[in-house]
């Protein structure tokens, strides 16, 4: 007898991007602490480099045992030059994990809106449902011209649904280093 797969429909999914730095990597492990002890979780996360150093950490914490299965695409960004590679890797995600929730993190570099667009196309149309898109600012940044001017920066802040101002323990240190500097 044939075992029948249930179809994978409508699966949570957010995708947390911010500018390098930011601490993408951080805030998903952070969630994933408070992953409910029934349900499955799956991470696509993106590595610009050569060396997967996001997936180790993930990889290195968590386990499929603890029903929490992670998932690289290695080499720039998601859609652009991975687009196929992406594709893929989230297909063997899915099917491997079957997840309750889906978190996605894109390369600090990476294009969102058109990792969205791949995300939304008529092959995931059914299968994922996007929820609420986190984008993390690392506020020490929001005065250097080098991020605000950034399109990619720009995108990650226009997409957005919910902005969070990350490492706040760090920009105070900051700002009493930068203060100490003027008087």
């Amino acid at each position: 007898m044939k075992k029948i797969t249930p179809k994978i429909q409508a699966v949570p999914t957010n995708i947390i991007t911010g500018f390098l730095g930011a601490g993408k990597t951080s805030a998903i492990l952070h969630l994933l602490k408070s992953k409910p002890h029934n349900e499955r979780w799956a991470v696509l996360v993106n590595e610009f480099g050569e060396i997967g150093v996001d997936g180790s950490l993930f990889q290195g914490q968590h386990t499929e045992e603890g029903k929490i299965f992670i998932r690289e695409v290695p080499g720039g960004c998601m859609c652009c030059t991975a687009g196929l590679p992406m594709q893929i890797a989230l297909n063997q995600l899915l099917t491997r994990a079957k997840p309750d929730r889906l978190l996605i993190e894109p390369t600090g570099l990476g294009h969102p809106v058109e990792v969205l667009e791949s995300l939304t196309n008529e092959h995931y149309f059914d299968v994922l449902s996007i929820e609420k898109i986190i984008t993390l600012v690392d506020a020490r940044n929001l005065v250097d011209s080098r991020y605000t001017d950034h399109a990619t920066f720009n995108q990650q802040i226009a997409i957005a649904d919910i902005i969070v101002g990350n490492k706040q323990d760090l920009y105070q240190k900051w700002k009493l280093s930068l203060l100490s500097r003027v008087n």
